[in-house]
């Protein structure tokens, strides 16, 4: 019996070597054509079958039969190439390829909208990209001084907004979720990102999506997302190294400027990168010092010395990302982000100017200065800490377990002190089913808990848990309609202590009991993307968000420049949709390659939470839910790139209209005798009225309308010219307190109720391969404007800059 198995399993094994025999293998590498680097993941397909080049050294290899075979190679962001071989029983051929870049913009990889590498042109969602030449050529210190120049895009002080997604409201939950390599950037107890954390030495491309993501990135994506992808180490090692230095001319009104030449504002910065390969070891390390000596200044009494020391902002970061292959299947990482600083930065100009509606007001004073605390002073130390292990099983699966580590300790004066420590973890599972004809598959499960304890949440504790699961699924239909469709389901639960005690002026302190919370819900997105021509993509998508509210958001207590801030225990969550209709048109104009991207969005919100005047309490605020709103409107963009004339020339520009409305809106605040009723009686529509500057016009507050973008640059020899255009119209609406309180917002408003135009300008030169020098010129115009209440803009300035390439 024995013998007989043996026996059949010597014939079992003679027939497979045989049938090995009979097949002939092809293999080598996939390389860039101009860096000769090995594109990890690049696609190898003869007829039905297929593999992709591994994540160690670019490597492919694929059994087929006797015979000539034609083989496609691709790679997202290359031109296709397709080889003919002829192949004979049981040989082995060496084959390496190299794949050239695409000569149009719209087959740019991009990665935001499914986890997977897709061309710009076939994404199902609006989606703008910010190349690392961006922020150099305009000295953009921190990222979102790059997203200012992407249309659709606005930032007020830490808030980022996309398509008026979001007002004013400083240091409050964001709905545009910021991610870097996949990781979320966002301080977990606030919902905000410290834009100067993010490493702007590393950056290889940003990516901006446009509309609800909810349902693949979670609750902070109501509104979109920006994905910041770091640059990998190449072949050889590369040494980057700039310095800056910036200098502020006088204001356009002579009595704001309060500095003299002892005490001149300025800014200056030094960053550092390093990228370098140790056989199997990738590290990339980063450094940037910052000091910021502000044109702001709050002064106040300190004992019987009046302190006027002009505020202040030093910085300094050290990042570190480190990749070991392990084997061809098998990536395990550990990224790890140390960020130091102390401020003291002036919050409103607010009481220099007070006086009440319909007298002259005191206008002999600057601008640039508050007698009110800052907000805020102290130190901060924010550390991340992001292991991760990446394994590619033998069906084409791709698992990946990532995990975090936030610690946050801000020790700011006058008891506004918080800190927090967050743990994270995602598993993520990514499979291709060629069999299926490439359905994409992106699913995983997230689970997130938070603990706080903070002079600004009355010294008490409080726990956030978050779990999360979602899939989404990507396929393409005739080689020209793309698909796409998406779920998740979040649980939150808030543990939080039984009662909070804060103290309001004329009311004394206030006691509120709190109970935890326990809530889910499930979010859907869709999407779709028909390519009509070579160059034209019609798409639609539709996408649900849901924001639970933050720590902060519910329980903070503070003053903040001369206002209250409040807490709000009975806050509610939003939820809502957005839509959008989009074409997309690619162009090529000899060897200049561009799009025109047009959308039309619609979106909507249901307890939108915004930052609001509390009608209780006097001087006070809070975040409240403002019920139901919708924003809709039209998004265009042009983008370019490469030798017209030539010259070399890029540009990105565009221009956004917004129509943001409340959809619960009552200007009756009368009793029915004619009398003023009690702002504690109002219903949601009428606090909605009663609180905005505007009560001839129903809009949402702290939006503009109109917002025109420009940023071109030509390159000749070595010598760039670049310059920025900016047009804002004037925000419509704004806090009726602020307004009707404070003569010097009024007469600002009045002067310059057409908003405001801005225009930079730059030149460079490239003294060599390893050297450039910039001149930059800010504010050229030396234009008067603000872009949130009460808090002037800088005047024209001008920055002299240095890059060198090792």
């Amino acid at each position: 019996m024995k013998k007989s198995m043996f026996t059949l399993l010597g014939i079992l094994g003679l027939c497979t070597a045989m049938l090995a025999q009979n097949k002939a293998t092809i293999t080598g590498l996939v390389i860039d054509a101009q860096t000769l680097e090995p594109l990890f993941g690049a696609s190898v397909k003869v007829g039905d079958g297929g593999t992709t080049a591994d994540f160690v050294e670019g490597k492919y290899t694929i059994e087929v039969d006797p015979g000539t075979h034609t083989v496609e190679y691709s790679f997202i962001g290359y031109e296709p190439v397709l080889k003919e071989v002829t192949v004979e029983a049981g040989q082995k051929l060496d084959l390496n390829i190299t794949l050239g870049e695409t000569s149009t913009m719209l087959n740019t990889a991009t990665i935001s909208t499914s986890k997977f590498e897709k061309s710009l042109g076939e994404v199902t969602v609006s989606l703008d990209i910010i190349k690392p030449d961006l922020l150099e050529n305009t000295n953009a210190s921190a990222v979102n001084e790059a997203l200012e120049k992407v249309p659709g895009v606005n930032t007020m002080g830490d808030q980022v907004s996309i398509r008026g997604g979001a007002g004013f409201g400083r240091g409050t939950g964001s709905r545009v979720l910021v991610l870097m390599d996949d990781m979320p950037m966002m301080q977990a107890d606030a919902g905000i990102v410290n834009w100067r954390d993010l490493p702007t030495e590393n950056v290889a491309q940003m990516e901006v999506l446009k509309g609800a993501a909810s349902a693949l990135y979670g609750s902070s994506a109501m509104n979109g997302v920006i994905n910041i992808r770091t640059a990998y180490p190449t072949a050889k090692p590369v040494t980057k190294a700039s310095i800056f230095g910036t200098l502020y001319g006088d204001p356009k009104d002579k009595k704001d400027k309060w500095w003299t030449t002892k005490n001149m504002p300025y800014q200056t910065g030094l960053q550092l990168a390093h990228r370098q390969k140790f056989g199997k070891f990738d590290l990339v390390a980063g450094a940037n010092a910052y000091m910021n000596q502000s044109f702001r200044r709050s002064y106040r009494m300190a004992g019987s010395e009046l302190d006027t020391t002009p505020g202040y902002d030093h910085k300094l970061r050290v990042s570190a990302n480190m990749r070991y292959r392990v084997s061809e299947n098998l990536i395990v990482g550990l990224n790890t982000n140390l960020n130091f600083g102390r401020q003291n930065m002036m919050l409103f100009w607010r009481g220099a100017n007070q006086k009440l509606q319909g007298t002259k007001g005191d206008t002999t004073k600057s601008l640039y200065e508050s007698p009110d605390e800052p907000a805020p002073r102290g130190t901060n130390a924010r550390i991340t800490v992001d292991p991760s292990v990446t394994y590619y099983d033998k069906f084409g699966n791709r698992h990946r377990a990532q995990f975090r580590y936030y610690y946050i300790d801000n020790n700011n004066d006058a008891d506004k002190s918080n800190s927090s420590n967050m743990f994270y973890g995602e598993y993520q599972y990514q499979r291709k089913f060629e069999k299926l004809k490439d359905l994409e598959v992106s699913a995983g499960f997230v689970g997130s808990t938070i603990t706080s304890v903070a002079d600004v949440y009355a010294n008490s504790k409080y726990t956030h848990t978050n779990f999360a699961g979602y899939i989404q699924l990507d396929k393409k239909f005739f080689d020209r309609l793309n698909v796409s469709v998406g779920m998740r389901y979040e649980m939150n639960i808030g543990k939080y202590p039984d009662s909070v005690s804060f103290q309001v002026p004329i009311f004394g302190e206030i006691k509120q009991d709190i109970s935890n919370i326990q809530e889910g819900r499930p979010v859907f997105r869709a999407g779709l993307n028909y390519r009509i021509g070579s160059g034209t993509f019609l798409r639609a998508s539709w996408g649900q968000g849901y924001r639970f509210p933050t720590i902060l958001e519910k329980f903070i207590t503070t003053n903040a420049g001369g206002v209250n801030i409040l807490p709000n225990i009975e806050l509610n969550s939003e939820s809502g949709w957005s839509a959008e209709v989009g074409v997309k048109q690619g162009f090529k104009l000899s060897d200049w390659k561009g799009f025109v991207d047009i959308a039309g969005f619609w979106t909507e919100y249901d307890n939108m939470m915004e930052f609001q005047q509390n009608l209780d309490y006097l001087f006070s605020y809070n975040v409240i839910n403002v019920g139901s709103t919708r924003i809709n409107g039209i998004d265009c963009s042009v983008a370019g790139e490469g030798s017209l004339f030539g010259l070399h020339a890029t540009i990105l520009m565009g221009y956004t209209f917004l129509n943001p409305r409340f959809k619960e809106w009552d200007t009756n605040i009368l009793n029915e005798d004619g009398t003023g009723m009690n702002p504690r009686d109002y219903t949601v529509a009428q606090q909605n009225f009663a609180n905005t500057s505007n009560q001839e016009e129903n809009i949402l507050k702290y939006r503009s309308q109109h917002t025109f973008k420009f940023d071109g640059q030509v390159t000749y020899k070595g010598i760039s010219l670049g310059t920025t255009l900016l047009y804002q119209s004037q925000i419509k609406a704004i806090d009726e307190y602020l307004y009707t309180n404070y003569y010097s917002i009024q007469k600002f408003r009045k002067e310059h109720s057409n908003g405001y135009f801005l225009f930079n300008a730059r030149l460079a030169y490239q003294i060599n391969k390893h050297a450039k020098v910039s001149v930059l010129a800010q504010n050229l115009l030396n234009m008067q404007y603000v872009t949130q209440p009460a808090m002037l803009e800088a005047p024209r300035n001008f920055t002299l800059r240095a890059d060198f390439t090792f």
